[in-house]
């Protein structure tokens, strides 16, 4: 081609005049310009459509008026061709209106008849401005080729991300690459398990799609070429240079051209996208090359990233099972249950044709739970061989050691009855086991078993397998242990029971003998302190001072000991359910002033102060009258007794569902050690041979027995040197009187 730029190029040029004189003219400018060329002559229409038609020319140089024809029409001939030409006008005058046209045409220039002297410059100018053009016309086709193949790239990388899931991300692919590229087939293949290549995806636009799946169309005569990272393109396959085993497969195929490129992770060979055109050869340009190594480049990570996802979705999805089975495990304690939950889990999630779980039970092997996928996989429940078989049918198990065992062709076993058995009955072509360890003692193995094609389980299976073996190891270790707890809180049941019925026994026999001690011992006590009585009063006549000391000792010694055998008869009555309440509404005021008025001399002689102090909202109780004045006398002379100097005051109040007599003294205290024993029967504070302070130890045990009764309770806070506080309460809405505090059971405490 003529270089713009130097004057030195040869240029070849068409010239179109019905004078050949002139074109000599013409040539003679240029050579005298130092502008070398060649032409050739045309003087009419025919002519020069023919010479257009079969020679490449630099440039054209028309007269604008031929004989038949105009320049104008020349140029329109040449566009309606696309011809990309440069036209140059040679004319005597051109009217204004004849050259407006010949612009909006787009002729390259013009030059006046009588200017041909310029006719260097001008050609050199329209030259110039052509190639421009061109060169423009050239940048904008690149641009909108590229912007078209960004746009391709852009929509379907945006299809890829639009999901994470391999199957939709590669069909998306191939769909938009067959409508992008406009092929007959576009589809994508991709290593198995045994890493051979097939096609799994092909265009929903391919008419033999679902004949295309499975077959490997191609690739395995390229196998070398695409592990390297280099695309294979052929054009046309009769002209390109195949073997023959090659061109009748693509012959057969309807292939005429095709395109592969490989698939990579990392350094990791995939597939192939492969593209077909079967209506006609077709060169592969620059630009289809760039688009598909953009979208090979592009699948390979979407690729990456589904896997990933699916990946994650798998651990998910384990995860998932051990958590729901760990859940359903942990909900039952049986046994039976547990397995027969493991082996349905495990086989629903594996998808498998049966699991099973079998035990070591007096050396011998033995099937103890099974699931099956369908009634038509055979059962292996009832299996059972004896372990020196097993272990010799399966070195590489060692089922005493932490292993596991995972093998899809069973052909290299040793041979024994008892494994050749197993395997014709269950028809097991493959399997899965791991042992399954109880607290390091080995209990037996869960298997899981395919009975129609090979399969080959992963390391990420056997890893689940075993994590299923651990839950189901510590089910059923607690299974066993509820079921040995169960036994030893039977066994201690029935200790506890007998020891409850001798306790009883005893229990009932206390009573009893108190019961009839006390009738015993009141029935003496009464005739001597009648008798004391009579001596007293001097019906048998007068009585010296010293006489009359010992008779109020005799008295006094008799009430106390009268005291002690009613407090032991309440007490009998009260363990033995004899004991009924009278309840009734009871006037606050009343009680507590008839409690006092019992305590009011023996406070007086102390020279203590004694307070009574009830509530404005406080008018009445319900109780039975004898044993609540029991229950405040007691507290109140326990108060009395209990107080060197200071005060003693009755306090009384309410909220909404109880009401509370408070006993609060300045006396001694009672120390923090003491306040939890303080109302066992018998228990004193003051204890020894040397004590200071009398009394049986019988009167709080007794008021809190009666205050239970009643539905309520008697509570302390004391301090030691600063006094205590015994509060009673009892419940104001009588429906919750019925043991709203359980009664404590103290009967057999020594």
């Amino acid at each position: 081609m003529f270089n713009i730029y130097s004057t030195s190029s040869t240029i070849h040029l068409l010239i179109v005049h019905p004078q050949k004189a002139q074109a000599k003219l013409i040539v003679k400018y240029l050579k005298m310009a130092n502008q070398s060329c060649t032409y050739d002559f045309a003087k009419n229409l025919n002519d020069c459509q023919k010479l257009l038609n079969t020679v490449q020319y630099d440039a054209v140089l028309s007269a604008y008026k031929m004989p038949g024809f105009t320049g104008l029409e020349l140029w329109n001939w040449k566009q309606e061709k696309r011809l990309e030409i440069p036209l140059i006008l040679i004319a005597e005058r051109l009217e204004a209106q004849t050259a407006v046209d010949c612009i909006k045409a787009g002729i390259s220039d013009y030059i006046e008849q009588d200017r041909l002297f310029d006719i260097p410059e001008v050609l050199q100018r329209s030259l110039v401005e052509f190639a421009l053009r061109r060169q423009e016309k050239m940048a904008i086709a690149q641009m909108r080729a590229s912007a078209q193949r960004e746009a391709i790239i852009n929509q379907i990388v945006h299809a890829m991300h639009g999901t994470l899931v391999l199957d939709e991300v590669l069909q998306v692919t191939v769909d938009l690459l067959h409508q992008a590229l406009d092929v007959s087939r576009c589809m994508v293949s991709l290593l198995d398990g045994n890493r051979s290549l097939e096609v799994l995806y092909a265009s929903q636009f391919t008419t033999d799609r679902s004949q295309l799946i499975g077959k490997s169309c191609l690739y395995q005569f390229y196998q070398a070429t695409l592990r390297q990272g280099n695309p294979v393109l052929v054009s046309d396959i009769e002209q390109a240079d195949l073997p023959l085993d090659l061109l009748s497969m693509a012959r057969n195929q309807q292939v005429r051209a095709f395109f592969i490129v490989p698939l990579f992770n990392q350094d990791d060979y995939l597939g192939n996208i492969c593209l077909h055109q079967c209506d006609r050869p077709r060169e592969w340009t620059a630009d289809d090359l760039i688009l598909m190594n953009t979208i090979s480049d592009q699948c390979e990570i979407a690729i990456k990233q589904a896997k990933l996802f699916e990946k994650i979705q798998e651990q998910a999805q384990r995860e998932q099972l051990l958590n729901e089975m760990i859940r359903e495990l942990n909900s039952q304690l049986e046994p039976n249950y547990i397995l027969s939950k493991i082996v349905e889990h495990t086989g629903e999630f594996f998808q498998v044709d049966r699991v099973v779980i079998f035990s070591i039970q007096n050396q011998q092997v033995k099937v103890v739970e099974e699931w099956k996928a369908t009634a038509e996989v055979p059962s292996l429940v009832g299996f059972q061989a004896p372990l020196s078989e097993w272990s010799a049918a399966v070195p590489e198990l060692e089922l005493q050691g932490h292993c596991f065992f995972a093998e899809s062709n069973l052909d290299y076993l040793s041979n024994s009855d008892s494994w050749e058995r197993q395997l014709a009955q269950g028809k097991i072509v493959s399997l899965l086991r791991v042992p399954i360890y109880i607290r390091d003692r080995f209990f037996g193995a869960i298997s899981l078993h395919i009975t129609k094609e090979h399969r080959n389980f992963d390391a990420e299976e056997t890893h689940l397998l075993e994590r299923i073996a651990d839950q189901a190891a510590i089910a059923l270790y607690n299974a066993q242990s509820y079921e040995r707890l169960e036994q030893l809180v039977k066994e201690r049941t029935r200790e506890l029971e007998q020891e409850k019925i001798l306790s009883e026994a005893a229990n009932r026999t206390k009573t009893e003998f108190l019961n009839n001690m006390s009738h015993e011992l009141r029935t003496p006590l009464t005739g001597i302190l009648g008798f004391s009585n009579v001596l007293a009063q001097e019906f048998v006549g007068p009585l010296t001072e010293k006489q009359q000391q010992y008779l109020a000792s005799i008295s006094e010694c008799g009430e106390h000991l009268l005291n002690l055998i009613n407090d032991l008869l309440d007490l009998s009555k009260i363990e033995a359910n004899e004991e009924d309440l009278a309840r009734q509404t009871l006037l606050v005021e009343e009680i507590c002033q008839s409690c006092l008025s019992l305590v009011t001399e023996r406070a007086k002689n102390k020279g203590l102060e004694l307070h009574n102090e009830i509530a404005a909202d406080v008018s009445f109780c319900v109780g039975d009258p004898r044993r609540i004045k029991q229950i405040l006398f007691n507290l109140l002379s326990n108060a009395i007794k209990f107080t060197p100097v200071g005060s003693v005051t009755l306090k009384v109040w309410q909220d909404d569902s109880r009401i509370y007599f408070a006993t609060i003294d300045t006396g001694i205290g009672i120390p923090e050690t003491e306040q939890a024993l303080i109302f066992q029967p018998f228990h004193q504070l003051d204890r020894g041979l040397s004590r200071k302070y009398e009394g049986t130890g019988l009167g709080l045990a007794l008021s809190q027995k009666l205050a239970q009764m009643h539905g309520g309770d008697i509570t302390l806070e004391s301090e030691v040197d600063r006094g205590s506080c015994f509060t009673l309460w009892l419940p104001l809405n009588q429906e919750q009187v019925q043991l709203e505090c359980p009664i404590q059971d103290w009967q057999n405490t020594e």
